[in-house]
């Protein structure tokens, strides 16, 4: 019987190494995009911090666009938990709660204060990267959410003339309060945030409700 020498796994380690290199480097770009703001953050603060080379950076990414955008799609989850399940059957302010995840731990709540300060900031510095985020499909919290609301109008639970206009609405009914103008550092003050926020999730849906 003739010996037969399996090769599909030789590159399998080697695919490992890389995919924990370029998590290393993700996670070290968050940090100083996040400390130091994108123009500041140079290969070689990231590479420190990765504890690798600028060039085991520039094997992964192009340049540093395309590291800001990789930070941003690794914690785009914290922004927006859309798609819904196709079977969910909850009142739609219960629904936006979920899809603007009201009730993360509060260590997700700081990741998403850090990201959503961190998206905010540079693209009005950047307005570049704000146009590469979105076109190349790394941002589509608007859109997402438009999609959702197509679905809820559909099946008549609510009355939507401009889905463009009534995602932004509720994006700007979220995300204002979510990034305040103070830290607040007491689990009172948490509270009442997402109370708040959802007393005017209340006040929209009843704006949209077909029943009015």
């Amino acid at each position: 019987m003739q010996n037969v020498t399996v090769r599909r796994g030789r590159g399998r380690p080697k695919l490992v190494e890389e995919n924990d290199r370029r998590n290393s480097i993700v996670v070290a770009a968050h940090q100083v995009l996040v400390e130091y703001g994108f123009a500041a953050a140079t290969t070689e603060r990231v590479a420190a911090r990765a504890k690798v080379s600028k060039r085991g950076i520039y094997e992964l990414f192009a340049n540093k666009q395309e590291l800001f955008a990789a930070v941003i799609r690794e914690h785009r989850h914290l922004m927006l938990d859309l798609p819904r399940p196709e079977e969910e059957n909850i009142p739609l302010v219960d629904a936006l709660g979920k899809i603007f995840r009201l009730e993360i731990d509060e260590k997700g709540e700081r990741e998403r204060e850090a990201i959503l300060n961190l998206i905010v900031r540079e693209s009005a510095q950047f307005p570049e990267l704000s146009d590469y985020l979105y076109d190349n499909g790394i941002l589509r919290s608007r859109e997402d959410l438009m999609e959702w609301l197509a679905i809820q109008a559909r099946k008549g639970l609510v009355v939507i003339e401009d889905e463009t206009v009534c995602a932004g609405m509720l994006m700007d009914i979220a995300f204002g309060a979510l990034l305040p103008r103070r830290r607040l550092k007491t689990a009172p003050d948490r509270a009442a945030r997402l109370i708040h926020i959802r007393k005017r999730f209340e006040i929209f849906l009843r704006g949209v409700s077909p029943n009015l």
